[in-house]
Formats: structure tokens, C-alpha cells, sequence
């Protein structure tokens, strides 16, 4: 997330694989979002994410808080002190946790099954949010790699949770003590209780294939036999060439030439 995050969940799908994790959201769906593997904050995109509304956990979608908050994160070290920060968290629905199915801080980090985790993230705003996150070097997620890498991406890492975690980090009996709800997440990101993996999903796996047709409950495309591509077309029979034409022998009214006579000199 600090690098992008990944989402393939359409918005009529979202709601179910996020009760599937064990976040109890309303039925309601979240507005259109844009869904795909290569999403940015630089770029503002926007995701489903879990927000206390009324009596209910809900879906809504969101968008990096770029624009106006000039900043895609909220460093977790020392973040109550900040004015900003510590109004979303103790208000009643200032909390949220963006819906991902991996992000990336130099290196791709997702579930071993593809399927849907949370980050925790401050609602800014009416459709704004920033992540929280904390030391790469301190998780065991990214920990070699951030110390072997000095200076290499931000450093950082999100707060990542399971849907109890999110369910309880957005849930407005939290705005009571923000700080110790997100301080115990942050303990099991930096142990990866969550036992997410590092590196892409290999062709083939879930979310190369099954996830984007299937897995997501998308329609799946026709499979259209393909056909044999021009160059391996089945090569027609081989055609022997013909024999050459056979030299008519001159007929008897033309006669043969006879040698010129050669004279040779000693």
C-alpha cells in the first residue's frame, strides 16, 4: 500500500468476501471503484472500505488522501500527539480499514490464498483516508528486507488485520481508546500472526486466474478455441514437381547439324 495496493473484488462481490473474513458489514454496497492489481495513492485511486455507520458496520468507498492531506500516511510512531490524526481516531467514525488483497512496499505481500485483508486507515473527511503504519525493519513480514535494503522505498509498513481486527478497529466503541486498539494490531502485524506471504502469485494460481473469474463472481469469459495460428497451419500435401518436359527428338525434316571439322597443328 505504501507502494500500491491490489484489489480485484468487484463492488457487487466485495460485501460477501469481506463477511467471508470475518467482518460483519451491511448488505450495502460500496459506490463504484475502479478494481485492478496496479493501484496507486499517487495516483488517488479509490477502495472499499469498512466505516461505522449509523448502528452497522458498512462498505463505502474511499480515496488515498493525497490531494488534500499531501501525504499518503499517517507514521504510527507518536501519531496521537498529532492534532490531526488523533481527531479521526477518537471520533465515532474516524476509523476505517481499506479492503486489499495484497500491497506492495518494495515487494508484493498478500494472503497465501489471495483472498481479503484490511489495513487499518484514519476516514478523512466525507471520502478520504490516510493508512497507518509502522516500522518496516520492526515486522517479521519485511524486516530483512528493510534492514538489508537501507533507503530502498519508504521503510514503512501498514497495519494490516484480519476482519475481527478491522471489525473491532472500526467499530465506535473504539473511539474510546484508539491508541491501545491499534497498538495491539500492531503487535500482530509485526509478528505476521496473519501469516501473509511475500511475492507475486505465480501464473496459474488464484489471483492470476480463478480470482478474476470465478473467485470474485464475475461471469466467466467463453472459452473460444483458438485456432492453429497461420504458421503451424496444417502444411498442404506435398506436391511432387513434375518431370521435365522430355526433349522432342527433331524430326526427319530438320536435319543434324554436323560438328565444324577440327584441324590440328603441330
Amino acid at each position: 500500500m505504501c507502494g500500491h495496493a491490489g484489489l480485484t473484488v468487484g463492488a457487487g462481490a466485495v460485501g460477501e468476501h469481506v463477511r467471508r473474513a470475518g467482518c460483519p458489514v451491511d448488505q450495502a454496497k460500496p459506490s463504484s471503484y475502479e478494481t485492478g492489481t496496479n493501484k496507486t495513492a499517487k495516483k488517488g485511486d479509490s477502495y472499499p472500505a469498512v466505516v461505522q455507520k449509523r448502528d452497522a458496520l458498512s462498505l463505502e468507498t474511499r480515496t488515498f488522501g493525497v490531494a488534500r492531506l499531501r501525504g499518503t500516511h499517517c507514521v504510527f510512531d507518536g501519531w496521537m500527539q498529532k492534532p490531526t490524526w488523533a481527531k479521526a481516531a477518537k471520533s465515532e467514525n474516524g476509523r476505517c480499514a481499506v479492503v486489499v488483497t495484497s500491497f506492495v512496499e518494495g515487494i508484493t505481500c498478500r494472503r497465501p490464498d489471495d483472498k481479503v485483508f484490511f489495513i487499518l486507515a484514519l476516514a478523512i473527511g466525507d471520502d478520504s483516508f490516510v493508512i497507518l503504519t509502522t516500522s518496516a525493519k520492526e515486522t517479521a513480514l519485511l524486516g530483512e528486507r528493510a534492514r538489508k535494503s537501507e533507503g530502498f522505498g519508504s521503510g514503512r509498513c501498514p497495519l494490516y488485520a484480519d476482519g475481527a481486527q478491522a471489525a473491532r478497529w472500526c467499530s465506535a466503541t473504539s473511539a474510546e481508546d484508539p491508541a491501545a486498539v491499534a497498538a495491539e494490531i500492531e503487535a500482530a502485524a509485526q509478528t505476521n500472526a496473519l501469516g501473509l506471504v511475500t511475492g507475486a502469485a505465480k501464473r496459474g494460481a488464484v489471483t492470476q486466474s480463478r480470482t478474476l473469474q470465478d473467485f470474485w463472481g464475475a461471469p466467466k469469459p467463453k472459452k473460444v478455441k483458438a485456432e492453429p495460428a497461420a504458421a503451424k497451419a496444417e502444411a498442404p500435401p506435398a506436391v511432387k514437381p513434375e518431370a521435365p518436359p522430355v526433349k522432342a527428338e527433331p524430326s526427319a525434316a530438320v536435319k543434324k547439324k554436323e560438328p565444324a571439322e577440327v584441324i590440328e597443328i603441330d
